[in-house]
């Protein structure tokens, strides 16, 4: 039962019983208590929230209609029958790609962050416990889209989609820093698929490797909307 008709049912009981709890009051309590649940009776808020229920309701005729014109979809219907198959598994592996200076102070000069550890390489050769200028965090997660050839116009990785909407990140972890020169390439794999509104809800996990190293410099959940 929702709040809504909890409140509803509640309201009318006592309404149909208000003789019998009167009786039980003192007398001084009997006109606040009478016009407090005419009050309640007539509030703007339960007009309110019965008439959200009534929205909620139509709401969910369209969210219908919209779940019928997916399912009449071919395209998002091979796709939604796809990626549930390969649930969990490892789709995709991409190539290596070197983070050099250069890029790394690119991504500086785009984010005016020039922190000495990731763009004076002298000063990070002698004081930093890596012995190297280290990439920021933000440009390993920005390089996502390259390493995982989301942005290969040639092999688009969900074809049949009209449009592909970043919806955001749900976690992101760093274990292990990227220092200049360091190769990385990324693994990805699918963890959660959802038919909404126009499309697919994709959830996915990205993995990005260091070259030579055990650990990963990044593990991030994407979520993106397959728009048909």
């Amino acid at each position: 039962m929702s709040v809504i008709d909890f409140l509803k049912e509640k309201s009318d009981r006592l309404a149909k019983n208000r003789d019998e709890l009167m009786d039980m009051l003192n007398p001084q309590f009997k006109d606040y208590f009478t016009e407090a649940m005419n009050n309640a009776r007539n509030s703007q808020w339960l007009s309110w929230a019965l008439d959200q229920k009534k929205m909620t309701s139509g709401s969910d005729a369209s969210h219908n209609h919209d779940q019928w014109a997916l399912n009449n979809n071919s395209a998002a219907q091979n796709m939604l029958q796809k990626l549930n198959n390969q649930l969990g598994e490892v789709t995709y592996i991409g190539d290596w790609l070197t983070v050099d200076q250069k890029r790394i102070n690119n991504f500086a000069n785009v984010t005016n962050d020039h922190q000495w550890i990731h763009t004076d390489p002298a000063r990070a050769k002698q004081e930093s416990p890596f012995r190297a200028t280290i990439a920021h965090g933000f440009l390993t997660l920005s390089l996502i889209p390259t390493l995982t050839g989301a942005v290969n116009s040639d092999t688009p990785p969900y074809p049949g989609a009209k449009m592909v909407v970043n919806m955001g990140l749900n976690k992101v972890r760093y274990p292990y820093p990227v220092k200049v020169g360091s190769n990385l390439r990324a693994t990805k794999r699918v963890i959660n698929v959802t038919p909404v509104r126009r499309g697919l809800e994709v959830t996915e996990e990205i993995t990005i490797e260091i070259e030579g190293c055990r650990r990963p410099a990044c593990v991030a959940e994407t979520l993106i909307m397959l728009v048909y």
